[in-house]
């Protein structure tokens, strides 16, 4: 019987569409496909094509925040079906459900021993722009009318739609930063806990241990860990297998038997990070730069050690988990001279001006043309790509754009096109720098008001 899970596809916490990219790029794997045998859609058969069309559409009708896009997963039992049947189960089904309503792209996987197929869709519906939104129930109601016919017809059982309760999957941007070596909250936790299970005499003992250091631990019908310096805590099932309360008490009685763990940090990554700044490295260093690396290298260090709780601050901890962040602003910090937070608001100043500067040329770009007859040929542009070659109606909508180009100055749409890229990639990365510096201007205030504060309650006299 297969088993039909349905998961979103949420906006990074700095913005873009980052998730939906990757997740497009994991599905469309050519070694999980047989060289791109098993894949389909309506929205393009590379990664690159399939992510443009989703992300044209989202602008099209400026719905380019919020949810991106959503991600259904159906997994087959081993010898149950065939990729063909798979392939034919899911394929008919995204046609009946989804249609031309909105882009998407499905893949059936067949590295693994059980079928399995990945549909991704837009979460803009490209006829209306409206926003795809499952409601509780839609499974019941929409969706499985219509795979129960499916699969009676290709001579499977019906599919299971798995009701959320004790979830055990992982959030893409988890998921990702574990591909990439990167160290992610969860990681961290069970790094902490192998350690002190080493440590401990009993549950109590662990518990008791884990909360000297800065953890919060609530046991009720779970048991939840709370890293010190980390938002919201994560329920000892979803940290994988040996990590219940019933598997640590176990683990405890046989700690002369557990392994050395892997550090939260892969090694590789730890070089990249390393030489990545060792190229900008000139003495010498002001105390803000110095201070800003230390609090790099005390989270890698801290993530690096077999047993990583050598450190037991908060903060490193907290750090830690942003590893990747800290190592981008310590490199620009160091490439671009900052060198105290005076230039850090220096370059905020600058970085204001180029984008609106960026921002008038490009509404400048829109005025010089009859903006009703452009938003015409590149809605035109778009039918055309969006066509397959045996189309008729690629020949009518060719003799259109070539009437609407004959209207306008020689070779104005390509030149407008080129243009118009150029600049929206600029003020992408000006956008970018401006919130790596606003994030370092702000952890600059919030460390000056933790030092007043301090000063304030030092100073304060003892009654």
């Amino acid at each position: 019987m297969a088993i039909t899970k349905i998961n979103y596809i949420g906006t990074p916490k700095g913005g873009g569409a980052a998730h939906l990219k990757n997740a497009i790029t994991y599905i469309l794997n050519p070694d999980k496909t047989e060289g791109d045998v098993w894949v389909g859609g309506n929205a393009g058969d590379t990664p690159g094509e399939v992510y443009q069309i989703m992300m044209d559409t989202k602008k099209e009708w400026d719905k380019e925040g919020g949810r991106q896009g959503y991600h259904f997963v159906i997994s087959f039992p081993p010898g149950e079906a065939t990729a063909e049947q798979a392939y034919a189960v899911i394929r008919d089904f995204c046609g009946k459900y989804l249609g031309e309503n909105y882009d998407y792209v499905f893949a059936i996987h067949t590295d693994q021993a059980h079928m399995h197929g990945h549909i991704i869709f837009n979460s803009v519906n490209r006829m209306s722009g409206y926003k795809y939104r499952y409601e509780k129930r839609d499974w019941e109601k929409f969706i499985q009318p219509i795979t129960d016919r499916i699969c009676e017809r290709y001579g499977l059982p019906p599919l299971i739609y798995e009701k959320k309760g004790r979830r055990k999957g992982k959030s893409y941007a988890e998921h990702y930063a574990e591909k990439e070596g990167r160290p992610t909250e969860t990681k961290i936790i069970k790094a902490d806990i192998d350690y002190f299970i080493k440590r401990a005499a009993s549950w109590d003992d662990f518990v008791e241990q884990m909360q000297m250091c800065g953890y919060e631990i609530r046991q009720k019908k779970y048991v939840t860990y709370k890293a010190p310096g980390y938002g919201n805590g994560r329920r000892d099932y979803r940290l994988g297998p040996g990590y219940t309360k019933e598997d640590i008490i176990k683990r405890i009685a046989n700690k002369e038997k557990e392994l050395a763990g892997e550090p939260p940090l892969s090694s590789r990554l730890s070089r990249t990070y390393q030489a990545g700044l060792e190229n900008y490295l000139v003495a010498p260093l002001s105390s803000y730069q110095k201070k800003k690396l230390g609090i790099f290298y005390r989270a890698g260090h801290y993530l690096e050690e077999k047993n990583p709780y050598a450190m037991r601050q908060a903060d490193v901890r907290k750090n830690a988990i942003h590893i990747d962040r800290l190592y981008e602003e310590c490199r620009y910090m160091l490439k671009t001279g900052i060198k105290n937070p005076g230039d850090l608001q220096k370059r905020a100043d600058e970085i204001k001006k180029e984008e609106a500067a960026l921002r008038n040329r490009k509404n400048a770009l829109t005025s010089v043309c009859d903006k009703g007859l452009l938003e015409k040929y590149q809605q035109l542009k778009k039918e055309m790509e969006r066509l397959p070659e045996w189309d008729s109606r690629s020949v009518s909508l060719q003799k259109e754009l070539s009437r609407l180009e004959q209207e306008m100055p020689e070779g104005f749409f390509s030149e407008y096109n080129r243009e118009k890229q150029s600049l929206e990639e600029r003020l992408r990365a000006v956008r970018r720098e401006k919130r790596m510096v606003n994030r370092m201007m702000k952890e600059e205030m919030e460390k000056q008001k933790r030092l007043t504060k301090t000063e304030e309650v030092e100073q304060k006299p003892v009654r």
